[in-house]
C-alpha cells in the first residue's frame, strides 16, 4: 500500500508574468501526457522565475513523475535559500515536501526529523498546526505502528480539509485513511474512503494519486478474494501510471496484476486438469 502526503505547490511567492507563462504551458504538456517537454517547460519557469514558486513547481512535477532524487535535490536547495532569505514560508513547504520524498524512498527517521522541525515551524508562525503537520505527524505515527493516534490526526485533518472546501486536500486524507484501514485489516472501511479519493482525484486531474487509488482498491478486493474486481482495478492503474511517468509505481501495480492474473488462472482451471 502506498500512504503519503501528495507534494504540495502551495505558493510561496507571485511568479514573473514570463515563469506563469511557462507554468502553464508545462501543466498543459503534463495534462497531455508530453513529459519531457513539460520537464522542460518547468525547469525553463523555475530559471525565468525571480520567486522561489517556479522551482517549487519543478520539485512538485519530479515528484509526481517518481523522480525522487530530483525531487529531494530541489527541496534541499529550497531549504537552503530559505534560509539565506529568512523566508519562513518557504521553509515549510520545503520541509514538508522533502519529507514526503523521504517516505518515498524509505528514509523514515530523516523523515521524521524534518516533519518534526516543519511542526515546529507552523507553530511558531501560526500558533496552530495546519492539515499539512497533521497529515505528515499521522504518517510518521503509522511509520511507528500507532494506527490509533495516525487516525485520529488523519480524522482532524479531513475535517479542517472539507471546512475549508480544500478537495486536494480532502482526498489526499481520504487515501490515507483508507491505506490505514487496510492495515487494520477493515477492507469495507478502506474500500469506501479509496473510492471517495480515487473519484476527487479523477476530478481533479491528480492522475498518479488516482492510479495509486486504485492499486490500493485493487489490493482491498484481493484481500476479500474479489479478484475480477483487483485486476480490473490494476489495469486501470497500470495504463495511468504509464500515462504519467510514473516507473516505480507502473512496475509495482504490473507486478502485482500478474499475481492477480496467476491467482485467477487457478480457480478457473478445470480441477481435472490439477
Amino acid at each position: 500500500m502506498s500512504m503519503s502526503r501528495a507534494s504540495s505547490t502551495a505558493c510561496v511567492a507571485s511568479p514573473t508574468d514570463t515563469a506563469s507563462t511557462l507554468l502553464e504551458c508545462a501543466r498543459q504538456l503534463e495534462a497531455g501526457g508530453h513529459l519531457v517537454a513539460a520537464q522542460t517547460a518547468f525547469q525553463a519557469a523555475a530559471l525565468a522565475d525571480e520567486s522561489p514558486n517556479g522551482r517549487v513547481e519543478l520539485a512538485a512535477f519530479h515528484f509526481r513523475t517518481e523522480s525522487y532524487t530530483d525531487a529531494a535535490r530541489e527541496y534541499e536547495a529550497l531549504l537552503l535559500l530559505a534560509a539565506e532569505t529568512h523566508d519562513g514560508r518557504l521553509s515549510e513547504v520545503a520541509r514538508h515536501n522533502l519529507a514526503s520524498v523521504l517516505r518515498k524512498t524509505g528514509h523514515a527517521s530523516r523523515a521524521m526529523t524534518l516533519q518534526s522541525r516543519a511542526t515546529a515551524e507552523t507553530l511558531s508562525a501560526r500558533g496552530e498546526l495546519g492539515t499539512a503537520d497533521l497529515t505528515g505527524r499521522a504518517l510518521d505515527a503509522m511509520e511507528q505502528g500507532n494506527l490509533q493516534l495516525a487516525e485520529n490526526l488523519l480524522l482532524r485533518s479531513l475535517a479542517v480539509e472539507k471546512q475549508t472546501g480544500c478537495r486536494s486536500g480532502e482526498a489526499t486524507d481520504c487515501a490515507n485513511l483508507g491505506a490505514l484501514a487496510l492495515l487494520r485489516g477493515d477492507n469495507a472501511v478502506g474500500i469506501r474512503f479509496l473510492a471517495r479519493a480515487y473519484h476527487l482525484h479523477r476530478h481533479l486531474y491528480e492522475w498518479t494519486n488516482a492510479a495509486t487509488d486504485l492499486m490500493n482498491l485493487a489490493e482491498a478486493f484481493r484481500n476479500v478474494s474479489r479478484w475480477s474486481l483487483a485486476r480490473r482495478c490494476l489495469q486501470r492503474a497500470i495504463a495511468q501510471f504509464e500515462a504519467c511517468g510514473a516507473e516505480q509505481s507502473l512496475h509495482t501495480a504490473t507486478a502485482r496484476l500478474r499475481e492477480i492474473q496467476q491467482i485467477q488462472s487457478v480457480l478457473t482451471r478445470d480441477p481435472l486438469l490439477n
